[in-house]
């Protein structure tokens, strides 16, 4: 017999495999010295004797503990109500464990034949050996370190990227921290001996973002950024307060008559007879064109322009029409320059757009960082429609140019026609690419925009990474294009749609997503080195976050001291 005051040590027998096992899960005796020291999570191996070479990685998925003086109904049930002592020295008494069976080591092959009954259960003598025969393609990145073994940290395989990824949690679980620690890890990635980023582009709706932008700025982020853009609206707070900030000005230009005229009517999703209203403006267009006027930001820029040019020439178009769809056609055109206007993203004749394909081509060589700052403080008084606007304007941008580089249009500035990569993040990624069955946001322009990477961004190395506290508000094609998962504490009205859409999750980890403690995730997917879920620790940021902090304790005490 083992005393209880007896050290485990990893290598160390803990257990004993009972009757009943499958390939997926069996029953475990615990030894004495075991009980009341294995935890739910932890790594443990079944050393079979059929197969003396072939060891059996598994993870503590339910405990249970057991005493035969203390069933349901049982002979001392009078006893105990009555308060007396139940001698349980004399008790049979055991503990058992539902072992989930992940894979045979060291190759985590799946397990084709069940553990016997009378194999010996171990612990994990080293946890480096869950990733240590891994082969790495490429090159990875070490993220965090798994729950319960803090001296071992996770690599995850940048290879898998363009495949998509998707962060979730509620509000406070701490999505967005882990969204910044993940941009920290790409933006140094070891190459030799070179600190290189993964460039890329941010869709900030909130500022969680911008503490990076500052770092840098103030020369306290040390990473492979070359450099990192701050875009804001040009109305707002922030283009008035920081003077390293840079206005949104888009080009409708870049456009062909086609994709501004679907553009234009999704903006304005209330309309009737939307296909014969696209065809119209896109008629429109190239009725205008043909009069001389290609320059539609020139257009656009000037009401007076505008209405004497634009406004007029569906007059020479009124025969081909239904006047219905040439009166909604109006409005939608007039609603969409009118709020172009108002938020200040046309460009002038003596103006240049900023945000445009000399941006991204600049960002992805570079390898640098573009954040768009939709906070109040950056998008002061803009709309939602406005905002997603933008965001569909960007992502077809980035769609285009990518398809671009993979076909090897776009040089590098040394003259290499290469495929190039970069980081597509969405934050609140549910008022982007809603679920309008579940989340009737009002308007959707850019979701079918970035449905469209979603599906085919992968092969031109876009990388879309969606942000969101409510997934199920996010459009269905778009999350089950997503391919890892970085899953914190879930709503429980979200529970079953993320275990559908993860593919299944074991349930030892899915009865842990609603309460998961903050700082705290499942991470799930291709860029695993392993075939199952694990759960992860973050550890603390090299740039810890402040913007949005709230301290309500400081204020009272400030306010009322």
């Amino acid at each position: 017999m083992y005393l209880r005051s007896e050290r485990m040590s990893p290598g160390f027998r803990v257990g004993v495999i009972l009757s009943g096992a499958s390939t997926k899960v069996a029953p475990c005796q615990l030894l004495e010295i075991a009980e009341n020291k294995i935890r739910e999570g932890m790594f443990l191996v079944i050393k079979t004797r059929a197969n003396p070479d072939r060891d059996i990685l598994c993870r503590v998925s339910d405990i249970k503990s057991f005493n035969e003086f203390y069933e349901i109904g049982d002979i001392w049930s009078e006893a105990r109500r009555v308060g007396q002592k139940v001698p349980e020295s004399i008790a049979r008494r055991y503990v058992i464990c539902e072992l989930e069976l992940l894979g045979y080591l060291p190759n985590m092959i799946e397990v084709t034949i069940p553990p016997a009954p009378g194999d010996d259960v171990y612990l994990l003598e080293e946890t480096s050996e869950l990733f240590s025969s891994i082969k790495k393609l490429g090159y990875s990145i070490e993220f965090g370190t798994i729950y319960g073994y803090e001296k071992t940290s996770i690599p995850l395989s940048i290879e898998a990227l363009p495949m998509h990824v998707a962060i979730l949690g509620v509000t406070g679980s701490g999505k967005s921290y882990t969204t910044g620690y993940l941009l920290e890890k790409l933006s140094s990635i070891g190459v030799g001996d070179n600190i290189v980023s993964i460039p890329g582009f941010i869709i900030d709706a909130n500022g969680d973002y911008l503490d990076y932008y500052y770092a840098f700025h103030n020369n306290e982020f040390e990473s492979g950024y070359h450099w990192i853009y701050r875009y804001v609206f040009p109305f707002s707070r922030a283009s008035m307060s920081d003077s390293k900030s840079t206005n949104i000005k888009i080009d409708l230009n870049l456009f062909d008559y086609r994709e501004l005229a679907e553009l234009i009517i999704d903006y304005y999703r209330t309309l009737s007879g939307l296909e014969l209203a696209t065809s119209l403006l896109e008629e429109l267009f190239r009725f205008i064109s043909g009069r001389g006027y290609e320059n539609l930001n020139y257009l656009f820029k000037s009401e007076e322009r505008f209405e004497s040019i634009v406004m007029s020439s569906f007059d020479e178009l009124k025969q081909s029409y239904h006047h219905q769809t040439i009166a909604a056609a109006k409005r939608a055109i007039k609603i969409f320059r009118n709020d172009l206007d108002k938020a200040g993203v046309l460009v002038s004749r003596s103006e240049e757009a900023t945000i445009n394909f000399d941006l991204i081509d600049k960002v992805t060589e570079n390898h640098e960082l573009a954040i768009l700052d939709f906070s109040v403080d950056g998008a002061t008084g803009i709309s939602i429609k406005m905002k997603q606007f933008i965001v569909a304007y960007l992502t077809i941008l980035l769609y285009k140019r990518f398809v671009d580089y993979k076909m090897g249009k776009i040089p590098t500035s040394d003259g290499y026609n290469e495929a190039r990569y970069a980081l597509f993040i969405i934050e609140e990624a549910q008022y982007y690419c809603p679920n309008l069955a579940t989340y009737p946001v009002g308007s959707s322009v850019a979701r079918e925009y970035i449905s469209l990477i979603a599906t085919q961004g992968r092969k031109f190395g876009l990388s879309l990474i969606l942000v969101t506290q409510r997934p199920i508000f996010v459009d269905p094609i778009v999350m089950s294009m997503i391919n890892t998962y970085f899953i914190h504490r879930i709503s429980p009205e979200d529970l079953n749609y993320v275990k559908r859409i993860t593919g299944g999750l074991p349930r030892s980890i899915a009865n842990r997503l609603t309460s998961l403690e903050t700082g705290v995730l499942v991470v799930n997917g291709q860029m695993l080195p392993v075939q199952f879920p694990l759960l992860v620790k973050i550890p603390r940021r090299l740039i810890e976050p402040t913007i949005g902090r709230t301290i309500v304790s400081k204020y009272l005490g400030r306010r009322f001291s």
